[in-house]
């Protein structure tokens, strides 16, 4: 599963998201992608598992590879996001084009690879603040509220 939702910009980060053999299939497929596409992108293997913000990370916790696409944020996140700024005026549309152009490159080549991404998860290191040992994230159930807060 790859998730690109983090508004304009280019993507410029692929993590593993924990996975240990995530490089492989990856870094296969960026190997196709144009290289004025993937000059900028900067991959982070095995990366640690998304616990939670994006719809990925639902994904990762329940043990199926989910890849986040990231990309520079033109402060959308404090900014724009979700608020009455986000207008189409934002949009960088040379940025978005090559997001699609990615999404759909990394999309086909894991539909046609005759392999699977296998599940294996990295050992999660020391919290830094605490010192305990880190987890992988757990499956939730979702709070399903109709739209009503």
């Amino acid at each position: 599963m790859f998730n690109q939702d983090n508004g304009t910009g280019r993507v410029v980060n692929i993590s593993g998201q924990g996975f240990l053999h995530a490089y492989e299939f990856i870094n296969r497929w960026l190997s196709v992608v144009p290289q004025n596409i993937r000059r900028h992108i900067e991959t982070n293997f095995p990366g640690a598992p998304g616990g939670g913000g994006s719809d990925f990370a639902s994904f990762v916790a329940a043990g199926a590879p989910g890849f986040s696409l990231s990309s520079l944020n033109w402060s959308y996140g404090s900014y724009t996001w979700h608020t009455n700024l986000d207008t189409y005026d934002k949009i960088v549309f040379d940025d978005v084009r090559n997001n699609a152009i990615l999404t759909a490159i990394m999309v086909y080549m894991a539909c046609e690879d005759p392999k699977f991404v296998p599940r294996d998860k990295s050992v999660l290191p020391l919290n830094p603040r605490s010192g305990a040992p880190m987890n992988w994230p757990s499956k939730r159930a979702p709070i399903r509220k109709g739209g009503v807060d």
